[in-house]
């Protein structure tokens, strides 16, 4: 066998399942460089535990030993403590997790660390089963270690709380677009965002007189105020072709400086408060396109993406040429198989842009720099077609309109179903 499958069994507790965004294994060899590993979901049904099959690269000896380092991304676990506070009060949030190793091995040495956690407080709880010592608290950072082994699948919940006045902002829906023209040159981005503040709600109604008394705008606070959108540094975006609008219309604040879009939404965003905008900008289509004879490859960021942000769901579509053929495509992670169809778009003349649409579910902030690849199909002659044909139906309109100009369509008066000439026509005028 030149691999060896390694299964671990990763978060417990069904609450903690559902919020799994991404997992992932790496290996540290003799020399101290990592290697990404493969892991995926094992198909074995349980209610409280998920399995993951890791694939090392190379045998394991027996008796020999490797470095293996295991880090999941999960979501939706930071929830106000207590839902309701008054609107200057600052916001405390709560976190439940397993406070041992998940994993189906015995667990000689274990620790686990919480990083940049301010006024931290262990919520009230049964003794540990497995003794856990809690250091000192050293620039607000908490390190717990074990003192004994600990036994396989072993689940407690541990529950802790700590200070966070910032907004828990969460995308329920994001349809992100990307239009490929190579007549113009240009790559055209345009999202649509449907956001909830997920932070501490209000536990009276919103006065603005005692929000801008309190200067709670000018300060660190649980509302979203703003939305920050950083942006490659390496791509150059359009002048002028960045817009921000809502339901309402056109939104004039925004500013874009030093690659990065700052989004001021028409009011402060509370806890459970909702709000919906669409933004768009160009880029040169060049920054992102390679070519081969008739065959192209883009490569394009699945994600921008507002900072410090969930999402819950990503409609996520690429709009090639009209006549393009999709050949291949390649994901960072594992996905469903995209939806290909058609949708007409300005003087698309038979099928219209070709149009691959991915879904994904549950994804990060630290997502936004993976890339998809698309590679695809566009002939010299699909790149000449619409203008041919586009002008040859503009000739014929013209056409037309000058046929139409050359029938006489008046009417005349007849006698005796002949026509009355116009000298004719004067005598009996007179008469």
């Amino acid at each position: 066998m030149r691999f060896l499958q390694l299964i671990y069994a990763f978060l417990s507790l069904l609450y903690v399942k559902e919020d799994i965004s991404l997992v992932i294994a790496l290996t540290v060899g003799t020399n101290g460089k990592k290697t990404l590993l493969k892991s995926s979901q094992m198909d074995i049904y349980d209610d409280d535990i998920l399995y993951y099959t890791i694939a090392l690269p190379y045998p394991v000896s027996p008796g020999s030993e490797f470095s293996l380092s295991l880090s999941a991304i999960i979501t939706k676990q930071s929830v106000p403590y207590p839902e309701h506070i008054p609107m200057e009060k600052e916001q405390v949030l709560k976190v439940t997790t397993n406070a041992y190793p998940l994993s189906p091995y015995d667990t000689g040495n274990y620790s686990v660390a919480l990083l940049s956690v301010t006024d931290f407080y262990e919520l009230p709880h049964e003794d540990f089963p497995y003794s856990l010592t809690k250091g000192d608290i050293v620039n607000h950072n908490i390190l717990y270690e074990a003192t004994e082994k600990i036994p396989s699948d072993t689940v407690f919940d541990f529950s802790f709380t700590f200070s966070r006045n910032a907004p828990l902002t969460y995308v329920n829906y994001l349809k992100r677009d990307l239009w490929v023209s190579h007549w113009s040159s240009a790559l055209q981005l345009e999202e649509y965002y449907e956001i909830t503040n997920h932070g501490a709600k209000l536990d009276k109604g919103f006065s603005r007189a005692k929000y801008f008394n309190e200067k709670l705008a000018a300060r660190q606070h649980h509302a979203i105020t703003a939305l920050r959108i950083p942006f490659d540094k390496s791509k150059t975006i359009q002048d002028q072709s960045i817009y921000f609008v809502d339901k309402v219309g056109n939104v004039s604040t925004s500013q874009y400086y030093n690659d990065e879009l700052v989004l001021r939404p028409r009011f402060p965003l509370f806890g459970g408060w909702n709000y919906n905008f669409t933004i768009g900008w160009n880029y040169d289509l060049k920054q992102f396109l390679r070519q081969g004879n008739d065959e192209y490859i883009l490569s394009a960021h699945i994600l921008d993406g507002i900072r410090d942000t969930t999402y819950g769901k990503i409609d996520f579509s690429i709009y090639l040429p009209e006549g393009a053929e999709l050949i291949d495509y390649s994901l960072p992670f594992a996905a469903s198989e995209p939806d290909i169809s058609h949708e007409y778009s300005y003087l698309d003349i038979e099928n219209g842009h070709t149009k691959i649409s991915f879904e994904f579910e549950n994804i990060v902030d630290e997502m936004k720099n993976l890339e998809l690849i698309l590679r695809y199909k566009y002939s010299s002659y699909n790149i000449i077609q619409k203008p041919l044909f586009t002008a040859f139906y503009i000739f014929l309109a013209l056409m037309g309109l000058y046929v139409l100009k050359k029938i006489d369509l008046s009417i005349k008066p007849t006698r005796n179903g002949k026509l009355i000439s116009s000298e004719e026509e004067k005598v009996d005028f007179k008469k």
